[in-house]
């Protein structure tokens, strides 16, 4: 059973080995990776490798790496491993606002409760819908890479 943490503030399910996804929705549909729209050829190894996690909330999926540098491509994600940046290197949701509520709880999550990550990036794909998503939740554009966008939280 993945952890999941509810003490009033934080409302998640952080994934480590599980293939079964703990949140049904509405339509009794179960949630799983399979249903990424961004990066729909990671494995569920590849997310949950060395330095990466998955959370999930009641209607959206995050998957999170934790880099020394800000990657330009997914390949960089297993040259990059450390403990200074997280990177939101994809985000879906299954109702409209639960990607936005997804990335604001885990951004204020990690600050409190992983102090020694320094930024908050993404790896986003070259679209018009990624882009408006992060500038809309308060991201601001890092860098503009060949096949990939890099927007930053503060």
């Amino acid at each position: 059973m993945p952890e999941i943490k509810h003490n009033g503030r934080w409302d998640f399910h952080r994934h480590e080995y599980q293939t079964q996804w703990p949140w049904i929705l509405e339509t009794g549909k179960q949630m799983s990776i399979a249903d990424d729209p961004v990066r729909p050829e990671l494995s569920l190894e590849f997310r949950l490798s060395h330095g990466r996690e998955i959370y999930s909330t009641r209607g959206a999926i995050v998957c999170i790496a934790y880099c020394n540098d800000i990657p330009k491509k997914v390949d960089d994600l297993n040259k990059m491993a450390g403990l200074d940046n997280a990177i939101f290197y994809t985000v879906w949701s299954y109702r409209k606002g639960a990607g936005r509520d997804i990335l604001t709880l885990m951004l204020d999550y990690f600050k409190a409760e992983k102090p020694w990550l320094k930024r908050f990036v993404t790896l986003s794909p070259k679209t018009e819908m990624a882009h408006k998503f992060h500038i809309n939740n308060g991201a601001f554009v890092f860098r503009k890479n060949k096949h990939s966008v890099n927007y930053e939280y503060e």
